[in-house]
């Protein structure tokens, strides 16, 4: 594999910046702009292969050797996976892919570098997704497009330190001296540890090379390549091998990253660097206490909407346009609204009781007054949201939000096929046989002003090529029925009364309910949409899918959901204290 360089003979301009790109990420991924991927492990520019260290597997200490200080003993937690069982007993942490920035983590990163939300992200192409989430590692690949993207942001923010030199890099001395105070801080929280002696001599050249005519030209040219390396837009993690083991130990500035990504989906702050610094984040009970501090901070809030968002395919609303004829009093507005109202209901329930059944059940939402009004809420005024109490025998949490319900609908009828579907994948974790080709563009019955929705997709429970399916989704769906395509309530379609029962099969709660009140009540009784919500946790916090050899820290976070009563934050103080957040399978 060629070495990651940082290092630069020229001054970096936009065309160079994006051939150092390439360079980069070919040394540190084999591949850019053809549709490559990361791999499970990798090196960062500059860095020196890994140095078995001495310890028993999983237990003993070892030397960091980026900070020099001891790695010791992982130690116990109360929610350290249970040994005695059979899926325990060894240790099995599962790969740990390199995992490229997301666009809202760039964006974030930047902000606390510079202290300024720039928004350079805003620009990028969209995220591919797995599992509905936009941080999957094994889609990470860099497109030409995207390169030339990350070049114009590197070129932006290394204008914007070189013009802010003094605020963000003070130094009075010669040139040497004041790049290694800048190296020791500014670039130390920029690719997020120390800078090791030979990233350090790669960068001076490009400094020297940039230099024409002052410190902060020669600043510019070294941050804009040190934002274009794999070690500020990729979580490199090698660790430290553990003797007579396949896998590694993080070390502390690796576990330092992981923690403050999952919980704030940003760098870390003073505190967990300093704690990295300090050899004080390689046992149970230390992540444990900095976990706990990060869950208590707003930012964390910030994190759990941004999982709900994709965890509830809110980026839907983004094509979720209804058709003016059949809904005259739609507003283009809504669409804006909807998403903030779960965004903000999302955020009253992790800070309320942090859990799962009151996200499916709860009686009331946040709203404000234009979209009170379309809920047909009463003495709710102003922009601000606020809590209200809803009518329990129409709306129970999340899946009744109009945010769900006119996503998962056509722009002229609402949907029992993608509503259906959304439950079984989502809530369930269930995964839907693949649509028959034949069957692939199909269109909904054809709308019929004489006949209810459930009445014109009679035809699904009616042919055979149809009903196997159709029966899993279908029957969830007409649940839903007394929600347009907009979202909003109906008792009546065409003249008709709606029939909004509906029956859950191939589940743990088998069985027939009356609309979707009733469903969010069965629910919440469920044992696989507990699992199934630890499983989103798990692909979403290790940016990956789970396997076979993830099934202690699976079966974990599950048991300990379980036993939390559905406790979403108890979840995740589970998740940093798996086998598979302490240690990364495959070794170099």
């Amino acid at each position: 594999m060629p070495r990651c360089s940082a290092g630069a003979t020229a001054p970096p301009s936009p065309r160079r910046l994006v051939a150092a790109l390439a360079l980069t990420l070919t040394g540190c991924t084999g591949m850019v702009g053809d549709g490559g991927t990361s791999p499970a492990s990798g090196s960062a520019p500059g860095s020196k292969p890994n140095t078995p260290g001495v310890s028993n597997p999983g237990t003993g200490a070892t030397t960091d050797p980026m900070t020099g200080t001891m790695l010791p003993p992982v130690g116990s937690s109360p929610m350290e996976p249970v040994r005695e069982s059979e899926a325990c007993k060894a240790i099995k942490p599962g790969p740990a892919p390199i995992r490229r920035l997301t666009r809202q983590e760039y964006d974030n990163t930047l902000k606390d570098l510079l202290g300024e939300d720039k928004k350079l992200a805003a620009d990028f192409p969209n995220e591919e997704l797995l599992h509905g989430f936009d941080n999957s590692a094994s889609l990470r690949s860099v497109s030409d497009v995207l390169a030339e993207k990350y070049s114009n942001a590197a070129e932006q923010v290394g204008k914007h330190v070189a013009a802010n030199i003094t605020k963000l890099a003070p130094c009075q001395g010669a040139d040497d001296v004041c790049l290694d105070k800048f190296f020791d801080g500014f670039g130390k929280r920029l690719w997020r540890r120390p800078l090791d002696a030979s990233e350090r001599e790669d960068l001076k050249k490009v400094f020297t090379a940039g230099k024409t005519s002052t410190f902060a030209d020669g600043i510019d040219a070294v941050v804009q390549v040190m934002v274009l390396a794999p070690q500020f837009m990729y979580r490199v993690e090698k660790g430290v091998p553990v003797a007579g083991a396949d896998y590694s130990r993080l070390t502390h500035f690796e576990m330092a990253s992981r923690l403050s990504y999952l919980f704030w989906g940003t760098m870390p702050d003073a505190d967990l660097f300093s704690a990295a610094e300090a050899g004080k984040l390689g046992t149970r009970e230390e992540v444990s206490i900095q976990a706990k501090r990060l869950l208590a901070d707003p930012r964390a809030t910030a994190m759990v909407q941004n999982f709900a968002a994709q965890w509830l395919h809110l980026r839907d609303l983004r094509d979720a346009d209804k058709d003016a004829e059949v809904y005259p009093k739609w507003k283009e507005e809504y669409l804006d609204l909807f998403r903030q109202e779960t965004e903000a209901f999302v955020a009253m329930v992790f800070q309320g009781d942090g859990k799962l059944d009151t996200l499916l059940s709860a009686p009331f939402t946040a709203l404000n007054g234009p979209l009170a009004a379309f809920y047909g809420a009463k003495n709710v005024t102003g922009d601000a949201f606020q809590k209200v109490e809803l009518d329990p025998s129409q709306r129970a949490g999340v899946l009744t939000h109009a945010s769900v319900l006119a996503a998962k609908a056509d722009p002229n009828q609402s949907s029992p096929i993608l509503r259906g579907a959304f439950v079984r994948e989502q809530i369930f974790c269930q995964e839907l046989p693949p649509v028959p080709q034949s069957l692939v563009n199909a269109a909904p019955p054809e709308l019929n002003d004489k006949m209810t929705t459930k009445e014109r997709f009679a035809q699904h429970r009616n042919d055979p090529s149809c009903e196997g399916c159709h029966k899993l989704i279908d029957s969830i769906g007409f649940g839903f029925e007394k929600y347009d395509g907009t979202g909003g309530f109906r008792t009546t379609e065409n003249g008709k009364n709606v029939d909004a029962s509906g029956e859950l099969v191939s589940t743990d709660i088998d069985g027939t309910f009356d609309g979707a009140v009733d469903l969010a009540k069965k629910l919440t009784a469920s044992k696989e949409v507990e699992a199934c919500m630890a499983t989103h946790w798990f692909n979403f916090g290790f940016g990956r899918g789970k396997s076979d050899v993830d099934a202690c820290t699976v079966e974990t976070l599950q048991t300990t959901f379980v036993k939390s009563g559905g406790d979403i934050r108890q979840l995740l103080l589970a998740l940093v204290q798996t086998d598979a957040f302490f240690f990364k399978g495959g070794l170099q």
